[in-house]
């Protein structure tokens, strides 16, 4: 049985954007900028998300549905979207860890460390030295699970924000 084109552009864009996060994570990498500690204003994610939500909604409106869009189908077609982007590179994140990159781990708390040292007093600032300092009791036991869970659930609000605001701009109901 065929799937239903809600479920086969989803699948399609959340796997297209699933790939090219995984190389514009592993350039980054491999520049030497640990992508999981980028500040979010910068993080690739802000450009990515909207441009896969637009072009999967707009693509079943278009090509299944005659020009329609009724506000549930982007919602569906964006939540799956988001969902296969953040679950995926998830598990990607942790395959990165556990098999090409043993030390990411290592590295990433170390770089956090590193972070928070050179701008130790900011940080103190806005969230208080006793905070901190628990922070940098608990990094040490970051685990490899911690941050594929971190990126999946840091992706979630993000993205459903942006498909509630696209599936509404890009909605079009038939005049009857």
């Amino acid at each position: 049985k065929d799937l239903n084109p809600i479920h086969t552009e989803s699948i399609k864009y959340g796997s297209i954007a699933t790939l090219l996060s995984i190389i514009l994570f592993l350039i980054l990498y491999y520049a030497g900028q640990n992508p999981l500690l980028i500040p979010a204003f910068l993080d690739f994610r802000i450009l990515l998300f909207p441009i896969f939500l637009v072009f999967s909604i707009r693509e079943f409106k278009e090509n299944y549905n005659n020009g329609y869009l009724h506000f549930w189908q982007g919602f569906s077609i964006g939540l799956l979207v988001i969902l296969i982007i953040a679950f995926l590179m998830s598990v990607f994140i942790w395959i990165f860890g556990s098999w090409i990159e043993p030390a990411f781990v290592s590295n990433f708390i170390q770089s956090s460390v590193d972070q928070i040292e050179t701008s130790r007093e900011k940080i103190q600032d806005a969230i208080g030295e006793e905070e901190l300092t628990k922070v940098l009791e608990i990094l040490p036991s970051t685990t490899l699970f911690d941050l594929a869970l971190d990126y999946f659930l840091k992706s979630l609000p993000y993205g459903l924000f942006l498909t509630i605001i696209i599936s509404l701009i890009l909605r079009k109901k038939p005049n009857f």
